[in-house]
């Protein structure tokens, strides 16, 4: 698996919660969807807010929104 595809893995799992509860998930729920290290998924969410795909309107992830 190469960075790219778990990007859009924690992109598709941060997607189908805003889709199905209207809220960002935790960073524990994207690892019980992706099975992905908790390390790797904040580096993938830091990545894919620095590419504009997600923007934080507060602190948490649970407060992100696709860009």
């Amino acid at each position: 698996m190469t960075a790219g595809d778990g990007r859009e893995r924690v992109l598709a799992a941060v997607r189908d919660a805003i889709a199905e509860t209207g809220q960002g998930p935790s960073v524990r729920a994207i690892q019980r969807v992706t099975g992905l290290a908790l390390g790797t998924i904040a580096h993938h969410l830091k990545a894919l807010e620095e590419s504009g795909a997600l923007v934080r309107t507060g602190l948490h992830w649970r407060t992100c929104r696709l860009g």
